[in-house]
C-alpha cells in the first residue's frame, strides 16, 4: 500500500508540474504582446532566498520556481548591486544603439542566444568584466533576448549617473 501511495504523490507532482508548463504559454503571450506595445521600461524583481537570487515573474508558475535562480555572473552582478539586500527591483530598457549613446548606466549587449539555450550579455565598458547568461525565462519578461539592455536604476538607486532620455 505504501509503494501505490508514493506512485499515487509523484504521479500527482508531474501532472502539476505539467500542467504549470502549460500555464507558462499565457506568460510568454502576456510578455510578446507587451514587447509590441509597451514603450521598452520594465521593473523587474529579484530575491534573495539564502544564497541564491531569483527573479520574480509576474504570472510564472510556482511549481516551476527553480528555473527563475540566477546563476553565474548574473548573480555576482546582483549581488554587487543589492548592497546587503534581499530584495531588489532593476528598472531596464530593451534600447536601441540611438538610445544607449545617451546613457551611462549598465550597459549590456547581447553576445549570443539560442530559443531554448538562453542569452549572453557582456557589459561594452568594461566595468563588469564578467559575461552573463540569461536563460530562457528572459522571454517571459521580455518577449524576446534584447540586443541591448540598459539598467539605470536599482532601488533608488541610479546606477552610475542618472542620465535617461526617452
Amino acid at each position: 500500500m505504501s509503494e501505490l501511495k508514493t506512485y499515487f504523490k509523484k504521479s500527482v507532482s508531474v501532472c502539476k508540474k505539467g500542467f504549470a508548463y502549460v500555464r507558462v504559454i499565457s506568460v510568454l503571450l502576456k510578455a510578446t504582446c507587451h514587447r509590441l506595445v509597451g514603450d521598452g521600461c520594465y521593473n523587474v524583481s529579484f530575491i534573495k532566498i539564502g544564497r541564491k537570487w531569483y527573479c520574480e515573474v509576474p504570472g510564472f508558475p510556482k511549481e516551476l520556481f527553480e528555473h527563475t535562480l540566477m546563476v553565474g555572473g548574473a548573480a555576482k552582478f546582483l549581488e554587487y548591486y543589492s548592497r546587503g539586500e534581499d530584495k531588489i527591483v532593476a528598472t531596464i530598457r530593451v534600447a536601441t544603439a540611438k538610445e544607449e549613446q545617451f546613457f551611462c548606466g549598465s550597459r549590456w549587449h547581447k553576445i549570443s542566444s539560442t530559443l531554448t539555450g538562453g542569452a549572453f550579455y557582456k557589459d561594452p565598458s568594461g566595468f563588469f568584466e564578467e559575461e552573463i547568461w540569461l536563460c530562457p525565462v528572459t522571454l517571459f519578461l521580455l518577449g524576446k533576448y534584447p540586443e541591448r539592455i540598459l539598467i539605470y536604476k536599482i532601488n533608488k538607486n541610479y546606477l552610475h549617473c542618472p542620465i535617461y532620455l526617452e
